[in-house]
């Protein structure tokens, strides 16, 4: 498994935490997200090895809108 920490620049209330945990959940070779209340800039994504996945991620939360950056994998 590999882990992505991504950091998004909005802050987020927990509906649009949980709305964002399904659209990335519903991503193929995607296997656990985590959101925290706590931390409402941070998203914890894990996934099966597959070229380009980061870039699949930070495409699907700039289609939601959001503006959101790796920031260690």
């Amino acid at each position: 498994m590999n882990t992505v920490y991504i950091h998004i620049n909005e802050t987020l209330n927990q509906g649009q935490q949980d709305r964002i945990g399904n659209a990335l959940r519903s991503l193929p070779h995607i296997t656990d997200v985590q959101l925290n209340t706590r931390q409402p800039h941070d998203v914890l994504v894990e996934y099966s090895p597959h070229r380009g996945m980061p870039m699949h991620i930070l495409q699907r939360l700039w289609s939601l809108g959001l503006h959101a950056d790796v920031m260690s994998c």
